[in-house]
């Protein structure tokens, strides 16, 4: 029995199918079809699948797609912070790579996630990445083309801001970057007709409806069609038509609209379709019409707000990490330098005193204890801000015992005041700026101001007087 398994062994080894980058690229080839099928699922489960052939063949470039391809799968489900997170693992993988044409398509991706989350920054920071690798693409209409969608997205993240001139100029710059081209293909004219678009869009929202119908006329004159994508020309036209109070025009042209982004699938074009055309109805004075579809556009958009808040909150927990990790490595790095310090000091400290001791200096005794004593305060100040800086729940704490007095002054003042209201109050006596605040506790610069005003009224700090100076001098006889 055990010749029999020896003589067969290696017959069955053969007999298991090995995994091999040519197998790997083989199945990336069938996730392809099913992408473009719009078979989503079966695209992720098959995603993994190749995750798991590539890490096993360690076929880094395997890996890379497969990150990619589930990131893919994920936005296209509207789960956009597990997307971030199978992006941050192709980042990962990409550094051993250096493919230019795959990081161009991860920051696209980045960027369409951020957007989809409302946080249009971050996406514009990726997509400005993407014009800096454009300009190493040696083959030029590949080059004018990944510019021009940069420059469209970017002007589409600064149009959901409403800054219509920001908008506008990058929308132009996309203009002038595909009109000094021959557009001969329908990929860089397609980018054409969204450009034209986008700016119709732009001017429509700066109440400029004779440069509104400019533009629109500009895209529909172009010999390209874009399918599902339409949706967009139909929704100008109708905004236009309503502008001019031609409701009946407009809803047609909404109703045309709403149907490509049916088919598209895309639900918040869908949801913004609906606000317009119960917009439209209701000024055709159909209300029945109008409360319908008012009806259908708060239920689309509580859904939409759910995905949205839950997509928000991972993605900004991915964005602390990715900030925080350079920040402990230097933290780790100058915890070192500060015991190092602290040795050298001791050790000096300590050869002083014993000469001290031999001269019988004691003035000197005493000034060098004064200056332990100063490091010790130095240290212990550093400390603090560092943990203010890391928004560290040890910060309240630390801060009391350094400064004991601060707080109870304040609380003789105004009793009732919350912790909260002592930590900020706490970093404003750390002389941190607003900008500063906002960028460690993570909240918009005009609400730290907003508090700013909120502390002054209930200290009865007076308007002349600076409130970093005041909060000084709560201390000062400490």
């Amino acid at each position: 029995m055990v010749k029999f398994f020896i003589f067969f062994f290696p017959l069955f080894l053969l007999s298991q199918q090995r995994i091999t980058p040519q197998s790997i690229d083989l199945k990336l080839k069938n996730a392809e079809m099913l992408i473009s099928k719009g078979q989503t699922d079966h695209f992720i489960k098959l995603s993994h699948s190749i995750l798991e052939d590539s890490q096993s063949a360690n076929y880094p470039k395997g890996k890379a797609v497969a990150f990619y391809n589930l990131a893919t799968g994920y936005n296209l489900k509207y789960n956009f912070s597990k997307s971030n997170h199978y992006l941050k693992l192709m980042e990962s993988e990409l550094s051993n790579l250096q493919e230019d044409d795959q990081e161009i398509a991860m920051n696209v991706l980045y960027s369409n996630n951020y957007y989809g989350i409302k946080m249009y920054d971050e996406a514009i920071k990726k997509l400005k990445k993407n014009l800096n690798l454009a300009d190493r693409i040696a083959e030029d209409s590949v080059r004018s083309y990944i510019k021009s969608l940069s420059l469209i997205n970017i002007s589409r993240n600064y149009y959901k801001k409403e800054n219509y001139d920001s908008a506008t100029y990058y929308n132009k710059r996309a203009l002038d970057e595909l009109k000094s081209k021959k557009i001969i293909n329908s990929i860089l004219g397609t980018n054409l007709k969204i450009t034209l678009l986008n700016l119709a869009e732009v001017k429509f929202s700066e109440n400029k409806i004779d440069s509104t119908e400019f533009y629109l006329k500009a895209a529909q004159s172009l010999p390209v069609t874009m399918g599902d994508r339409e949706d967009q020309t139909f929704k100008i036209s109708g905004q236009i038509h309503e502008a001019k109070r031609e409701y009946k025009t407009a809803i047609a042209d909404y109703t045309k609209s709403l149907a490509l982004a049916r088919k598209s699938k895309a639900v918040k074009k869908i949801s913004e379709l609906y606000a317009l055309m119960s917009k439209a109805y209701e000024k055709a004075g159909q209300m029945d019409a109008s409360e319908d579809y008012l009806s259908q556009y708060n239920a689309l958009n509580d859904s939409l707000k759910i995905i949205e808040s839950k997509n928000l909150e991972n993605t900004v927990n991915l964005l602390v990490e990715e900030k925080q990790k350079p920040l402990k490595n230097k933290n780790n790095f100058l915890l070192y330098s500060i015991l190092m310090g602290m040795v050298l000091v001791t050790g000096s400290a300590a050869f002083i005193l014993i000469r001290i001791r031999n001269k019988d200096k004691i003035l000197n005794v005493k000034e060098q204890e004064a200056k332990i004593l100063n490091q010790r305060l130095n240290f212990a100040f550093e400390e603090i801000i560092q943990l203010a800086k890391n928004n560290d729940s040890e910060f309240y704490i630390r801060f009391e015992e350094v400064y004991p007095t601060f707080f109870p002054k304040l609380l003789a003042m105004v009793p009732d005041l919350q912790r909260s209201e002592l930590k900020f109050c706490a970093l404003l006596f750390l002389n941190f700026s607003t900008k500063d605040i906002a960028a460690y506790t993570y909240v918009q610069p005009q609400s730290v101001q907003t508090r700013k005003n909120r502390i002054r009224k209930r200290l009865n700090i007076p308007s002349d007087q600076d409130i970093y100076t005041w909060m000084k001098s709560i201390d000062e006889n400490r």
